[in-house]
């Protein structure tokens, strides 16, 4: 241990006088700080503790939503891979499609054709009226040429039945 004069020089200067009170003062605020350490570490275990229940219920939430297998993105046909077999049926109209559904599109917009479900129900209506000697019914559509004709050949279900209905035979 060092003396008085030794601990004077190693220090560079004469060391504080501590009196009863400054001790205890320093007491009191060492307790205090061990105080605030401890519920410090108290509620850093409590923190960890909420962030393990939580990453643990990401973790589970994610393997419940997510699928067990990964979608893959169907590839489109390029233009040259489409075989295209639906030509526009009205005069001066060049076009030619992959699908029936986007001709039925192109009639529609293009040609004031109206939809498919349209232009069948309007021939219904209008081969009806035929059996019935009635008017053809007002319609807006611009139907396709030879429509009626074509429905006509191709319904003959629908045809049997209006002739049974109806006890007539109908030439186009």
């Amino acid at each position: 241990m060092l003396s008085e004069k030794e601990q004077i020089e190693f220090l560079g200067k004469k060391p504080p006088v501590c009196t009863k009170s400054t001790i205890e003062k320093l007491m009191m605020n060492f307790q205090q700080i061990s105080r605030n350490i401890d519920d410090l570490d108290q509620d850093l275990n409590q923190l960890a503790k909420r962030l393990d229940y939580l990453e643990e219920s990401i973790t589970e939430h994610y393997t419940l939503v997510q699928p067990q297998k990964q979608e893959i993105k169907k590839k489109r046909r390029t233009a040259n891979l489409i075989k295209r077999d639906f030509q526009c049926p009205y005069e001066k109209c060049d076009k030619i499609y992959g699908t029936d559904i986007s001709l039925n599109l192109h009639i529609r917009l293009k040609h004031n054709g109206g939809s498919k479900i349209e232009r069948e129900e309007l021939a219904k209506k209008i081969l009806e009226a035929k059996y019935q000697d009635d008017i053809e019914p007002k319609h807006s559509y611009n139907l396709p040429p030879n429509f009626i004709e074509d429905f006509y050949i191709h319904h003959q279900e629908y045809i049997n039945n209006l002739e049974k209905t109806y006890n007539k035979r109908l030439l186009l």
